[in-house]
């Protein structure tokens, strides 16, 4: 029995999934608008425009951070408007802008806004459901971030073959979501009692949080740099770009959902897989300009994101008591968002040492580390268990 009246349980489970669709749009949204946004701000550094993706990523993880101080003096519905306001706020109006300082200032005032956000799309499931109905609602909640990747890519694909200013426009969904929570979500406290990690604990998890941050230094190579490449190289038609790349999004979340049963095939080779799909996919996406080459590598890109991210998180449970997996998992979320963050940052650091010219350079780069991280995973200790029951 959920702690909410039956008749209001699909509106309120509806409104939660809600802010599931939106969050994963904080950065990767406007992702296609990369090559034209470069092309309009010509005289910045690259890596500027590379931040407009991962900026939000940094604030994100700050704001998280300070969840529980926010939670224990607000209610939820308060966060979750205030939240909204800022994520509406800071997406729109990044496209308005003619300075790139000011358009980074308005993607940081969306990155606080998910912040709020992104702990309620979890938080309240744990809060206001039942066991029988969390393990549920959750499988939901993760495919509804992979749903609103291929919505936000395909409509921002399309709408920057407009004006890449358009491609913004997609962060008024949080609109619908505003007016949702404000009819439907009740005005509940969550008090934060969560027990923090001990050193045992930490170095349980250490192997899975670092993994977690290298899979997203080399997954944020795409976002980061596709649409500038295929720009640049007039590949792919503008308002295709968005199309293409919300097909790693659609297979990424094809493999979550049949995760068990790849699982069940490889046992534990499963890791190997999922890492060799990375590899596979840079490695294509380095040396070829054939589009029918470049959907592959999108394809075994979200393949293998989407084995290898929930098969990380999956350790938190199998190796930490109950008591401390919150923390754990924010742990984990921090890092997640870290590499987000540090991709593009640290992917031109190896570039410029290197003097790596050729504008593919991040996807070569990204093909190295795949390898040599598909090398060290035997270091990294993976549990199956709960996934093959």
């Amino acid at each position: 029995m959920s702690k909410i009246e039956n008749k209001d349980n699909n509106k309120i489970k509806l409104t939660i999934l809600s802010l599931s669709l939106i969050t994963v749009m904080s950065g990767a949204a406007v992702s296609p608008a990369l090559g034209p946004i470069a092309n309009y701000f010509h005289n910045a550094a690259p890596l500027l425009i590379k931040l407009i993706i991962t900026i939000p990523s940094l604030f994100i993880i700050l704001t998280s951070l300070l969840f529980s101080l926010i939670a224990n003096k607000f209610s939820t519905k308060s966060i979750a408007i205030l939240g909204l306001i800022l994520y509406i706020v800071g997406g729109c109006c990044a496209g308005l802008v003619n300075n790139i300082y000011l358009l980074l200032v308005f993607r940081i005032i969306l990155g606080i806004g998910v912040g709020l956000i992104m702990p309620l799309s979890t938080g309240l499931i744990s809060y206001l459901f039942d066991k029988n109905e969390q393990s549920t609602l959750m499988g939901y909640s993760s495919a509804m971030n992979n749903i609103g990747g291929v919505i936000a890519l395909a409509v921002s694909g399309l709408l920057v073959a407009i004006n890449w200013r358009y491609s913004f426009i997609v962060y008024l969904l949080g609109l619908l979501v505003m007016v949702m929570v404000i009819i439907f979500l009740p005005a509940v406290n969550i008090k934060s009692s969560r027990s923090s990690l001990d050193k045992s604990s930490t170095l349980k998890i250490l192997p899975h949080i670092s993994a977690m941050f290298i899979v997203m230094l080399i997954f944020y190579a795409l976002p980061a740099n596709f649409s500038i490449i295929m720009t640049k190289q007039r590949l792919i038609p503008t308002s295709l770009i968005g199309v293409l790349m919300s097909i790693q999004n659609i297979f990424a979340f094809l493999a979550g959902m049949i995760l068990s049963k790849i699982i069940k095939k490889f046992a534990d080779k499963t890791k190997y897989l999922a890492i060799f799909m990375l590899f596979l996919g840079y490695l294509i996406l380095s040396f070829t300009n054939n589009v029918y080459a470049i959907i592959l590598a999108l394809l075994a890109i979200g393949i293998g994101f989407g084995i290898i991210v929930p098969l990380l998180n999956l350790q938190i449970s199998l190796n930490i008591v109950k008591e401390k997996a919150p923390a754990a998992m924010a742990l984990m979320v921090s890092m997640l968002y870290l590499g987000q963050f540090l991709s593009p940052i640290i992917l031109d650091l190896i570039k410029n040492i290197f003097n790596l010219q050729d504008i593919k350079a991040p996807f070569f780069i990204a093909t190295i580390i795949s390898m040599i991280f598909l090398f060290c995973l035997k270091k990294i200790p993976v549990q199956y268990t709960k996934l093959e029951n």
